[in-house]
C-alpha cells in the first residue's frame, strides 16, 4: 500500500509543471500544426525570468512568476510575428518550419546563457511548507502547481467551448480559409493562442525552477517527454493531454521507485512510442471504425 500511495502522490505532484507546459504546447500545436521545438526555451525563459525578478526585486515566488509568465507570453507572440508568420506567408512548409524552430531554440538557449551565464542558479525563497498526503510529504509548491493545472484546464476548456473567441479558435484550427471568409481575424486569434502558450510555458518553467534549480537546458531536457505527452494525449483534447501528463507522472513515479530512475524514463518513452505506433496501425484504425 505504501508503494501505491507513494506512486500516486509523487506521480501527480512531480509532473504538474509538465502538465502546465503540455497544456500550452497542445493548444499551439492544435491551432498551427507546428511542432515548435523552441517551446523548450519558453519553459527555460519562464524559469530564468521568475528567478531574476525574485532575486532582483526581492519578491516572493508567486509574485515573481506572474510577471515572468506574462513576459514569456510576450516573447512567444514576438517569435510568431517576427519569425513564423512571415515564413508561413512565404509558403514555407511544415518540415522547414520545424527546422526553423530548432534553429530558434538553439539561438534562444545561447542567448539565455549569454545573459544569465552557464552556472546553475536558484530562486531565493523561504523553505516551502509540507503537507502529509497518504503518508507522503508534498510541498506547497507541488499543491499550487496541481491546483493551477486543474484551474487552467477547466477555464481553457470552458473558454474554447463557450466563448466567442473559443469558437473562432476552433474554426481557425479546422479550416483557416473558411474562417477568414466568415470574418474571423486569423492574426488576432493566433496571437492570442501564442500568448497563452507562452504564459503556460513560463509558469511551468517557474515551478520546475523553484522545485530544483534553473539552468540553460531546463526546458530542453524535458521537451521530448513533453512532445510525447501531447502526441499521446491527443491534440484535440486538452483534458487528454493533461491526463497523459499526469499518467506519465504516475508511470515514472512507480518505475522510479521500483527501478533505476534512468531506466524508468527509458521504459516510459518506449511505452509512449508503442502507443503512437499502435495508433498509426491501419488495421487497428479499421477495427475502431
Amino acid at each position: 500500500m505504501d508503494f501505491v500511495s507513494q506512486t500516486f502522490v509523487i506521480g501527480l505532484t512531480e509532473q504538474a509543471p509538465l502538465a502546465l507546459a503540455a497544456l500550452g504546447f497542445a493548444v499551439l500545436y492544435r491551432l498551427t500544426g507546428l511542432v515548435n521545438v523552441a517551446y523548450a526555451e519558453t519553459i527555460t525563459l519562464g524559469a530564468y525570468l521568475g528567478m531574476w525578478i525574485n532575486t532582483t526585486f526581492g519578491l516572493g515566488f508567486y509574485e515573481s512568476i506572474v510577471p515572468a509568465a506574462l513576459l514569456t507570453g510576450v516573447l512567444s507572440v514576438t517569435t510568431y510575428v517576427v519569425i513564423f508568420r512571415p515564413a508561413k506567408k512565404r509558403g514555407v512548409g511544415p518540415t522547414e518550419l520545424i527546422i526553423m524552430s530548432f534553429g530558434l531554440s538553439v539561438l534562444l538557449r545561447n542567448a539565455l546563457q549569454f545573459v544569465f551565464g552557464y552556472e546553475i542558479v536558484f530562486f531565493n525563497v523561504p523553505p516551502p511548507t509540507y503537507t502529509d498526503v497518504l503518508g507522503v510529504g508534498i510541498t506547497s509548491f507541488d499543491i499550487s502547481a496541481v491546483v493551477i493545472v486543474v484551474a487552467l484546464t477547466v477555464l481553457l476548456s470552458l473558454f474554447i467551448q463557450k466563448s466567442k473567441w473559443g469558437k473562432q479558435i476552433r474554426a481557425l484550427a479546422n479550416d483557416e480559409a473558411l474562417a477568414q471568409v466568415s470574418g474571423i481575424n486569423p492574426l488576432a486569434v493566433t496571437m492570442m493562442v501564442w500568448f497563452f502558450a507562452g504564459i503556460a510555458g513560463g509558469l511551468a518553467g517557474g515551478f520546475f525552477g523553484v522545485k530544483a534549480s534553473v539552468y540553460p537546458d531546463l526546458g530542453w531536457d524535458r521537451f521530448l517527454l513533453l512532445l510525447l505527452v501531447v502526441l499521446v494525449g491527443g491534440s484535440r483534447s486538452i483534458w487528454g493531454v493533461v491526463l497523459a501528463a499526469f499518467g506519465a507522472g504516475l508511470v515514472l513515479s512507480g518505475l522510479t521507485l521500483a527501478l533505476n530512475p534512468g531506466y524508468a524514463l527509458f521504459v516510459l518513452l518506449v511505452v509512449f512510442v508503442a502507443i503512437l505506433k499502435q495508433r498509426r496501425n491501419p488495421a487497428l484504425e479499421a477495427a475502431k471504425v
